[in-house]
């Protein structure tokens, strides 16, 4: 899969907020690949089960502009795996706490 970078403000409310240049791979592709371009409206991003159990949906309007995406490298380098290794969602105008860590499930709603 073609992978681009973009530099995304990450904000934890009253913990920090740090620009970091994010390298991924695009939903969006993963979705049209998978044939749900047409019907897709949301997609349910989720983490393991366990300690890192997130799960978080995300409109295809921000999905489809590519401002959520799949990271796997941060700031030139692969993604520790306390941060999320091998990927997690990077969830630009969202705050920290919705981008999924460990990502391992994604679920397509369907109009």
């Amino acid at each position: 899969m073609p992978a681009f970078e973009r530099k995304v403000l990450m904000i934890c409310p009253g913990v920090f907020a740090n620009i970091g240049l994010w390298k991924g791979i695009s939903i969006r592709t993963l979705i049209n690949a998978a044939g749900f371009k047409e019907k897709a409206a949301a997609a349910i991003l989720s983490g393991p089960k366990g300690s890192y159990a997130k799960t978080q949906r995300f409109p295809m309007e921000d999905i489809r502009s590519d401002r959520v995406f799949l990271a796997y490298h941060v700031n030139g380098k692969a993604l520790p795996q306390k941060h999320g290794s091998p990927l997690r969602a990077v969830a630009e105008g969202y705050y920290g706490y919705d981008w999924v860590k460990y990502v391992d499930r994604i679920e397509i709603q369907e109009i």
